[in-house]
């Protein structure tokens, strides 16, 4: 057995409705399946080859996010800035660090940590 990588991540989030503007709407994440009857309510979007569901549960004793960073691939992180700006999200400026890349960084209405990377050279 060979691990192919990373292809969904599952997080439970507040508001099903609210998360799902936010990924769909502000990121501009592909919206697959929404079912806000089911129990619990669910959404699935898609940004490249990356999968994220949605469930919509009560909120936990502990802040949703708390050590949680998602780090996403953009071909243009500068350009992807100046979007989101754009749109009024609230995202950090483009940056670069010592691990390879150029990166903005922002919460969605959950509080889980999400940023945005132009790898410089080949792809960590």
């Amino acid at each position: 057995m060979n691990l192919t990588g990373l292809d969904l991540l599952f997080l439970e989030v507040n508001k099903l409705a609210d998360s799902v503007e936010f990924y769909r709407d502000q990121l501009d994440f592909e919206l697959l399946s929404e079912t806000p009857e089911a129990e619990p309510p669910m959404a699935t979007l898609q940004a490249g080859r990356l999968k994220i569901m949605l469930a919509e549960q009560p909120l936990t004793m502990a802040r949703r996010g708390r050590g949680v960073h998602l780090f996403f691939g953009v071909t243009d992180v500068d350009e992807y800035y100046t979007r989101l700006t754009e749109r009024g999200v609230d995202v950090t400026p483009p940056g670069d660090e010592g691990w390879g890349g150029r990166f903005i960084t922002l919460e969605d209405p959950d509080r889980y940590r999400l940023f945005f990377v132009t790898w410089h050279g080949e792809q960590a």
